[in-house]
Order: structure tokens, then sequence, then C-alpha cells
């Protein structure tokens, strides 16, 4: 939502807000990128996620507190993340893509 509003907040520079709407959609790919590589070796026990699947879960979170438990979540907490920073990849290069048509199109404008 912020990378819209900067965007939004460049509107009267369209050059500037495309391009920097791809710079930070692309700074955003890769933070999303390196958390999602980061995720299987963070002890997951402190963060806001396992608090809440045990207090969801209750007695069934004993489960979740096994290394077996703790591998499953760190791979499906992976996984979404990962999908998250192809989402944020897409719309990078889409910003970008755009960018460049509209360098080239002004650079070919007699």
């Amino acid at each position: 939502m912020s990378i819209v509003a900067v965007m939004a907040g460049l509107a009267h520079a369209p050059l500037l807000a495309l391009q920097s709407g791809a710079l930070l959609t692309a700074a955003l790919w890769l933070v999303l990128w390196g958390l999602a590589l980061s995720v299987p070796r963070r002890d997951l026990r402190g963060t806001r996620l396992w608090q809440q699947l045990s207090t969801l879960a209750g007695e069934k979170a004993v489960r979740l507190r096994s290394r077996e438990g703790h591998r499953q979540l760190a791979a499906i907490l992976a996984e979404r993340l990962m999908w998250h920073a192809d989402r944020a990849g897409m719309a990078a290069l889409s910003l970008g893509g755009i960018t460049l048509l509209t360098f080239g199109y002004r650079a070919l404008r007699p």
C-alpha cells in the first residue's frame, strides 16, 4: 500500500512514479525472497504466528511443539512468503517494462 501511496504522490511526474514503483517493488521482492530463504533456519516459537497457533489450537498444539511440527510450519511459511515474493517480482517486472516502453516512446516521439 505504501508503494501505491508513493506512486500516487508522484502522479505529477508519471515516468518518475513508474520508476520509483518498479524499484520499490523490486526491493519488496528482494526482502520477501530473503525472508522465505531464512525461515527454515529460524526458531518460530517466539513469533506471533506461533503464539496465535498455540492459542487457537489449544491442546492440539502439542504436535506443533515437536521438531516435525516446527519443520512443517516453517515449510508452509516459507512457501507462502515465496508466493508473495513471486507476485511482487511480477509486479516489479511489469512496472519496469512499462517504464522502458515509456522511455522508448519519449525517445522516438518527434
